[in-house]
């Protein structure tokens, strides 16, 4: 019977927690269905005026003309050197980027981030930090940077340009209510953009990052046969490429949990070749990545820029679990409610416990 009382307590204490939690997860302002594209809002539309964009026609995804008339990306790989950024400069910079978070999954990839001391940028999709506003803020608080990647991950030249805007600005406001920013760069979805995207994206105050290393990642969502060794292996390929001019900017998933799992491994080996870690804009010298006025912190290495597949160890030889945990300022939701809900759900948790007879006070 006592085990049934405490069976029957678990039950209700998970309920309300995640009840709580997803009441927390919440952003007040009113949104869009997530993962569908967002409605048109005729004060965004009027923030682009048309008559300058390149008049490029809608493509269907995948299709792609012999002739790039309007520098695809998606096609071609071709670049604009005034709105698009492929590279770090530095030949010996590396940006690690992560992209279509927040989500629990990101924590893994934060936690092996901070326990190395270094820093990354994540691309988020609005409605992924309307589901997770805490994990944004958590990526924020660590000194990371974060960039857009629209609402619904729809590829853009199949969208209108009132679409597309509604795209970005949904995005902008949902991050702008969790963490208080508003991002100046901007990835497209499946690297797909055109002359008329990289207009409307001006217009709006946005540069575009791609990347020049992909681990193609995400396949291993769909395909069977990916085996996951491949993105370790793939990092390890490119470290020893010695003839770049150039440094690099790779890009991974954070919202799955088994590519967030190889995270690790690949700083590992990137550090290992001596490679300096970075975020995006520490990478290319960019002194504001938002519209506000936020320096972005550099990488700190522990125990050096070089990994070893290991937790990596400081000067005073322990490892970042041994060490004292940092005080950290208490989650917040949205609506600015933190250790009053948590007080609410102890209390209705030994409240719990009392009637059914497992603790006595």
């Amino acid at each position: 019977m006592y085990t049934n009382k405490v069976i029957s307590a678990i039950s209700i204490l998970l309920a309300l927690s995640t009840s709580i939690l997803n009441v927390e997860a919440q952003l007040k302002g009113k949104y869009p269905p997530v993962d569908k594209p967002p409605p048109f809002d005729a004060t965004w539309t009027a923030l682009v005026d048309q008559s300058k964009l390149i008049k490029a026609p809608l493509r269907v995804p995948g299709q792609c003309n012999p002739v790039d008339t309007y520098c695809v990306w998606s096609c071609t790989n071709c670049l604009r050197a005034e709105s698009d950024v492929q590279y770090c400069p530095d030949k010996k910079d590396w940006a690690l980027t992560y992209d279509d978070g927040p989500s629990a999954n990101s924590l893994t990839v934060l936690d092996a981030l901070d326990a190395r001391g270094i820093k990354a940028t994540f691309f988020v999709i609005g409605s992924r930090v309307y589901e997770n506003p805490q994990i944004l803020k958590k990526i924020v608080d660590s000194g990371h940077q974060i960039g857009s990647h629209t609402w619904s991950h729809t590829p853009l030249t199949s969208q209108s340009t009132e679409q597309i805007i509604a795209e970005v600005k949904w995005t902008e406001q949902a991050i702008k209510e969790a963490v208080g920013l508003t991002p100046k760069w901007f990835r497209p979805p499946q690297g797909d953009f055109d002359d008329r995207v990289r207009g409307i994206l001006t217009q709006l105050g946005y540069k575009i990052a791609i990347w020049d290393l992909d681990t193609f990642d995400w396949h291993s969502m769909s395909d069977p046969t990916y085996d996951l060794a491949w993105i370790p292996g793939n990092f390890s390929v490119w470290v020893q490429n010695t003839t770049s001019t150039v440094g690099h900017i790779s890009l991974e998933h954070d919202l799955y949990d088994k590519t967030a799992s190889k995270a690790a491994e690949a700083m590992d080996i990137v550090m290992k070749a001596k490679f300096n870690l970075q975020s995006l804009s520490v990478c290319l010298g960019d002194e504001q990545p938002y519209v506000e006025q936020v320096t972005l912190p550099k990488s700190n290495p522990v125990g050096g820029q070089e990994g070893n597949g290991k937790s990596p160890k400081g000067n005073n030889g322990k490892t970042p679990a041994e060490k004292p945990p940092a005080e950290k300022p208490p989650v917040i939701s949205a609506n600015g409610s933190n250790s009053i809900k948590n007080d609410a759900l102890l209390s209705i948790v030994y409240g719990l416990m009392m009637m059914l007879g497992i603790i006595y006070i």
